[in-house]
């Protein structure tokens, strides 16, 4: 061998050796849990006999800046919805300092103890009426879902699930008839 080529070998080593420490240390790195990592998960049953996921997880290096995440997954597994926020800016969050509070933190985020348990529920939106009302609290339809839109939707009764998505408010989804989700507005909280 070629002294020219047992320099080129001995080079390879090299680079390869810093390589493979430098893959080390990323390992490493990327197991090492921050301080407020925490998941919860239930079961969602809003039609009988088939029962959705619902899981909600932070992250950070700590509860007052972590990022939160919530997701739903149809029966089969796949994702239908996710939404992350950083955790200060989400009410079921704010005040969270520890990694226990913040896994009941996640544990009620998912609860579906709110007023709407199917379309039907939603608010009417009266002819005339920029939005529809439940009391003196608005129900910000999304962009797109128009009044003949939003009263269909609410006609069908389809299964609506809710979560705290702010400081004042609720993000409502409802199971559309092919199996999907898709938002459908905002609650305002009372207050």
């Amino acid at each position: 061998m070629s002294v020219r080529s047992r320099a080129f070998l001995a080079g390879a080593f090299v680079l390869g050796g810093l390589a493979l420490a430098g893959v080390e240390r990323f390992a490493i790195e990327a197991e090492a849990a921050p301080d407020c990592s925490a998941a919860a998960w239930r079961n969602w049953t809003p039609v009988k006999g088939r029962a959705y996921r619902t899981e909600a997880f932070s992250n950070g290096g700590n509860c007052a800046t972590a990022v939160v995440t919530i997701a739903v997954r149809a029966p089969d597994g796949t994702v239908l919805w996710s939404d992350a926020a950083p955790g200060a800016h989400v009410m079921t969050f704010a005040g969270v300092k520890t990694r226990g509070e913040m896994v009941k933190a996640l544990s009620e985020w998912l609860s579906q103890d709110h007023m709407f348990k199917t379309s039907a529920d939603f608010p009417p939106w009266a002819a005339g009426d920029e939005t529809p009302k439940s009391g003196e609290f608005p129900f910000y339809p999304e962009t797109g879902v128009d009044r003949e839109t939003y009263e269909q939707i609410r006609a069908q009764k389809l299964p609506v699930f809710c979560y705290v998505q702010g400081m004042e408010s609720l993000a409502c989804l409802t199971v559309t008839t092919d199996g999907q989700m898709e938002k459908i507005g905002v609650q305002l909280f009372p207050g």
